[in-house]
């Protein structure tokens, strides 16, 4: 008591301390931040060159350019914004040295005029994929009366405007490069005849595989040479990190699929019973369209029974689609195959839009105005509407609900009706029903329970992933012992540290997460995580489809490629170790100077190629550049080709076709693919030249 009285007299010494308490969580708050961004602008995602780009800007290009359903990939979605924010900032610092730019009324003209954007050609487009002109006018007459007020609205404008602006100066920039590509003639004759010397040859291979693994030692000092002989070949851009990893599906067991069985038959007798079938099903969390199916749209398992079994009778448990599913027939009908029909659209449900189809209705049944013209001139379909409202043949299913049922259920032919769909007020004439096989149609309910992987069958399978953690002293060991746990094993392509996709896993959240284990600091080559991560099911149910445990095999540092870099690296292991092997069949030939006697001693053959050319090839520069260079007769030395050494004997002399008198068509073909190429290209070339400063890895 004498505390709390003590308290009362000096309440600001408790104020005091409460502000002091709130600072230091605050100053901690501060301080976490400060480490986890390194020092960094907590609001720079990247920097090029001397451009900043800012989080806040990106978040609002993304919220605005991307839809919804969009932005579900949310990491393929913030690759192609990164891109366009890497390529403006680079655009903007080569042209402004340039004295290139976008004045006003070019803009106006990319945006409404005769020269549109390919940005607003493709997001301002009617039904037959042509640009909305209607639309762009009335943008075009609020912007200038002043009454674009919807903020949004103008928002994404203001965005898509930078846009525009970007994609015409990165054209200009294309083609200011291009303007200066040439193709000389004495390059074009060359590669003229290149392309058209023609020649016979002989050739023996010897595979690798015919030296085993034991029969070579690969050095340090091999990679060393590998380096010396390819110094660029692996030089990286970035940092990228190659990793190995176990993996453990969690699989159903036998007793989940029992309880996945009763759990819908439990639901039988109610769905049997129901006095409303959709209101059941859907409480129930089914889906119910309504609509009658034929046969041969029902899976199999239910086909028959669909047709055959009484109305009201509940079929199943039936296993279909990764389900235990129970079925209801509530009708059967014979229904048209095919309907044909004609409308008038009036977009959006609206009271007025329900009172001018009621007087569009009252003047086609005078008979005073023909369908076809007012579909033509009043309706919001523009496909249909040019052909006078006509919608041609459709099958069953293939409208929204109240226009399938008028049209197959409902409706008669040649009478004319009012509907209201989710595109707004409709009015309907059914001109023609196919009955070409008389089939019965189904009307069905169906719930199902999907087969999952129960709690306790998760954990049995992640208890396993945890004891190979703890077993697993190296990645050969986990290896083996994955191999051995019926777990599956993978390496993994080169991974950068904004990567959000590994090859056998997919894409995603779960996948970012094994990705920043990767490139943790404190994740050293060898390691193997001590976490196991669970990835979620793909198809979006509530529970674990697999655990991962990932190991870092190697780090390939930025810059030029080491020792320890080309080991990690599938591609230089094996180029090196068929090098080896190529020196020892080398030094174990007997005759090199006869094809056959060189076929006789490695068990291989002679082949005969035609007519050969620079144009194929095949991924064996080395070889073909030894056929055109050697004398007729003559057995080349051995070559180190791609899948063994090769042994080459030209059989004829070269043939060349006459160089025509004017190549000037050729040469224009030639500048062509060139300006094709650089176009593809020069983004990428430019991107090199740059500092590029990429923060995302520390936000998502």
């Amino acid at each position: 008591m004498a505390l709390i009285g003590t308290i009362r007299k000096n309440g600001w010494i408790l104020i005091v301390a409460m502000a002091l308490a709130l600072g230091g969580f605050i100053l901690m708050d501060v301080m976490s931040n400060s480490q986890r961004y390194s020092a960094a602008d907590v609001n720079s995602l990247g920097k090029v060159g001397d451009v900043e780009i800012k989080r806040n800007e990106f978040d609002t290009y993304e919220k605005l350019v991307y839809s919804e359903q969009q932005r579900n990939n949310t990491y393929q979605i913030r690759n192609q914004a990164w891109t366009y924010f890497l390529e403006k900032a680079i655009v903007e610092q080569e042209v402004e040295p340039m004295g290139l730019g976008v004045g006003k009324e070019e803009l106006l003209d990319l945006q409404f005029g005769l020269n549109l954007s390919p940005i607003i050609l493709e997001r301002f487009k009617n039904d037959a994929g042509q640009p909305d002109r209607a639309q762009l006018a009335g943008i075009k007459n609020a912007i200038e009366q002043g009454q674009f007020s919807d903020q949004r609205a103008r928002a994404y404008w203001a965005v898509q405007e930078k846009e525009i602006v970007k994609t015409r100066l990165q054209e200009k920039l294309i083609n200011a490069v291009s303007k200066g590509m040439y193709t000389p003639k004495w390059q074009a004759e060359l590669v003229f005849q290149e392309n058209n010397y023609r020649r016979d040859f002989a050739a023996v291979r010897i595979q690798y595989d015919a030296i085993k693994d034991d029969e070579i030692k690969i050095t340090d000092g091999d990679y060393e040479d590998f380096i010396s002989e390819n110094p660029k070949l692996y030089t990286q851009q970035e940092e990228t990190r190659i990793i190995s990893f176990a993996t453990f599906p969690v699989i159903p067991t036998q007793q989940d699929s029992a309880a996945a069985v009763e759990s819908v038959s439990k639901l039988k007798e109610g769905l049997r019973t129901a006095k409303n079938d959709s209101t059941y099903v859907l409480a129930n969390g089914g889906a119910y369209s309504g609509l009658y199916v034929p046969k041969n749209q029902f899976p199999a398992t239910f086909a028959d029974s669909a047709m055959n079994k009484p109305i009201g009778s509940v079929v199943g448990p039936i296993f279909n689609d990764g389900e235990y599913q129970i079925m209801k027939i509530i009708d059967r009908k014979s229904l048209p195959d095919s309907v044909k029909a004609r409308h008038i659209l009036l977009r959006d449900a609206t009271p007025e839009n329900s009172n001018r189809a009621d007087s569009l209705l009252i003047l086609l049944r005078s008979g005073k105005e023909r369908f076809d013209s007012l579909a033509m001139k009043l309706s919001q379909d523009p496909a249909s509407g040019r052909d006078g409202g006509n919608l041609g043949w459709f099958a069953n299913g293939s409208m929204v609900k109240e226009f399938n049922d008028l049209c197959f259920l409902t409706g008669e032919q040649g009478k004319l009706y009012k509907i209201s769909t989710q595109f707004g007020w409709h009015i309907v004439e059914i001109t023609g029903k196919k009955f070409e096989t008389g089939d019965l149609s189904a009307k069905v309910a169906v719930l199902g329970r999907r087969l999952e992987p129960s709690k306790t069958t998760q954990q049995a399978v992640k208890d396993r992933a945890v004891a190979l953690i703890q077993q697993a002293k190296s990645i050969a060991e986990l290896e083996s012992l994955a191999n051995q746990n019926r777990a599956q094993f993978y390496a993994t392509q080169n991974l950068k540290q904004n990567d959000f996709n590994i090859s056998s896993l997919g894409a995603g959240d779960d996948v970012r997460e094994v990705i920043r284990w990767v490139f943790d600091e404190n994740t050293k080559t060898g390691n193997i995580s001590k976490e196991v991560f669970a990835f979620s099911d793909p198809k979006g149910g509530y529970f674990d489809a697999k655990y991962v445990i990932p190991a870092l095999k190697g780090i390939l540092a930025k810059g030029k490629a080491n020792v320890a870099t080309l080991k990690a690296i599938p591609e230089a292991e094996a180029y090196v170790k068929a090098k080896k092997k190529a020196e020892v069949i080398k030094g174990k030939i007997q005759n090199a100077s006869d094809l056959a006697a060189i076929a006789s001693q490695w068990n291989s053959r002679v082949d005969t190629l035609k007519a050969q050319n620079f144009l194929n090839t095949n991924g064996e520069p080395r070889v073909f550049g030894t056929v055109f260079a050697l004398e007729t007769g003559k057995v080349s030395k051995p070559i180190m080709a791609n899948m063994g050494v090769v042994f080459l004997q030209p059989l004829t002399d070269i043939a060349q076709q006459p160089m025509p008198a004017d190549m000037t068509l050729f040469r224009r073909q030639m500048s062509s693919q060139a300006v094709g190429g650089m176009r593809t290209s020069l983004m990428k070339s430019l991107q090199r030249q740059y500092e590029v400063q990429d923060n995302r890895f520390r936000f998502w």
